[in-house]
């Protein structure tokens, strides 16, 4: 994890354990209240703070799914590249297959080749 994103994760934590510390404090002192209401500006920074907290997460996580499809998909393409290559090395490796028609006019006898051979030219 890069150190800034560690700081951030960091002051977020922090920002969470002193928000639940200060309510936890002064929920049943009526005073401690009504003085957190006349620092409203305080409150109102402090949540501006853990918003902008937040959107750096969220922008930290959205670069994270980006990099991750982008290496998903080199790693497909590399995949497929792969099973083509090894695809065209068996087509080279296995034997050719001879048509039937080459097979039947090859057991024929030399006469009979010759007429087979002869009747295709006349049909052309």
């Amino acid at each position: 994890m890069k150190t800034f994103k560690i700081i951030v994760y960091s002051a977020l934590l922090i920002f969470h354990l002193t928000a639940i510390i200060i309510i936890s404090v002064g929920k049943n002192d009526l005073n401690f209240l009504l003085n957190l209401f006349k620092n409203m500006d305080l409150m109102m920074y402090s949540a501006y703070l853990g918003l902008i907290l937040f959107l750096i997460l969220l922008i930290f996580e959205w670069q994270q799914q980006k990099h991750l499809k982008k290496v998903y998909d080199n790693h497909s393409k590399e995949i497929n590249q792969l099973k083509a290559k090894l695809y065209d090395k068996k087509e080279t490796e296995t034997p050719s297959v001879t048509p039937k028609n080459t097979a039947a006019a090859e057991n024929l006898p030399a006469s009979e080749t010759s007429k087979s051979e002869d009747n295709k030219n006349n049909k052309s």
